[in-house]
């Protein structure tokens, strides 16, 4: 039979040694047993982590740390205890963790896991399933996530839901499905306030590139459109003649059509600019870059004088086409 070692009676001198044996996978699920355990594990082992990556699965939450020197833990929530999987490694056993082993909802547990490690913001979220147990409230009690992904497994209710809260605190988001069922819907996000938004599906042909010209995004990249040279020409002479006062500084597009120079409509007056000259964009604020870099390109100015630059590159069957908006 064995016997329970006290360990939370010790006094404060014997908990030093047992601490400083403990790596941070063993004071992270040490801090989990209670109130108590937590302030011993701030008090004694001051944990640091660099960034905090978080995963929502349909049965399970992931987080994965990562501290200085490229050490790397993963800890698994899951939400129903038969879901949870039946490890027999005690190593692993220490990352999995439920309700009925914990004590603690996954809202709770995750505001433990950051705190313990000092951690005050999500570097990664990726929202991968659509769980059958509300975890929105979870996503309230993160006040900075710097970069979101909405996967195709998300439902349309569940994205929604998470979007009207995340929002607010992120500046990056990226669709790999777009969550919207309606064009009003998809303009009103658009004219938000975010930096950064990738669209990685070639879903957006459900909506036409009007919407783009409304858009307050910073800068926004759209990957596998299909795009004709019509389409963007029409975009082009639509653009110059808008009055709208976007903060769109710069729109990336890859496309699967053969699109170039040619489509520029005579109304831009588009003027080249010298391959063999580097040309340094600032945007105003920092994205995942604060300045881009680039040779060549064609200058436009719009109707009301506010100059744009426009780039085609082709490579692999594929036309890549940055739009500068320059400030």
């Amino acid at each position: 039979m064995t016997t329970l070692f006290p360990l939370l009676r010790l006094p404060r001198l014997a908990l030093i040694p047992v601490f400083q044996q403990m790596v941070p996978i063993d004071v992270i699920a040490f801090s989990l047993i209670s109130q108590k355990a937590r302030n011993l594990s701030k008090i004694f082992c001051k944990l640091s982590a660099s960034s905090v990556d978080m995963t929502v699965k349909s049965d399970h939450l992931y987080i994965c740390v990562e501290f200085e020197m490229w050490i790397q833990i993963g800890l698994e929530y899951y939400f129903y205890t038969e879901s949870a999987p039946q490890l027999v490694n005690a190593m692993f056993q220490k990352r999995a963790f439920t309700h009925k082993n914990s004590g603690l909802s996954a809202s709770q547990w995750v505001k433990r896991v950051l705190d313990v490690t000092n951690c005050d913001s999500i570097d990664q979220l990726d929202l991968k399933g659509s769980p059958q147990v509300d975890v929105c409230d979870t996503f309230g009690k993160l006040q900075n996530i710097y970069k979101l992904s909405i996967f195709k497994d998300c439902t349309t209710s569940f994205a929604k839901k998470a979007l009207e809260i995340i929002l607010p605190v992120t500046r990056e988001i990226t669709f790999f499905r777009i969550q919207f069922e309606t064009r009003e819907e998809f303009q009103t996000f658009l004219k938000s306030n975010l930096n950064y938004l990738t669209i990685n599906a070639c879903y957006f042909s459900m909506f036409t590139f009007d919407d783009l010209l409304v858009s307050n995004i910073l800068k926004l990249k759209l990957r596998e459109v299909k795009l004709s040279s019509t389409d963007f020409s029409q975009f082009l002479t639509k653009w110059f003649h808008s009055k709208d006062n976007s903060r769109l500084e710069h729109l990336t597009l890859c496309t699967l059509g053969d699109i170039n120079e040619t489509c520029l409509p005579e109304v831009l007056n588009a003027i080249p600019f010298p391959v063999n000259e580097d040309r340094m964009f600032c945007y105003s604020k920092q994205l995942d870059t604060s300045t881009n870099t680039f040779r060549g390109g064609y200058d436009i100015r719009r109707a009301d004088g506010k100059k744009a630059t426009i780039k085609f590159v082709s490579l692999f069957g594929r036309t890549y086409i940055d739009f500068y908006v320059w400030p």
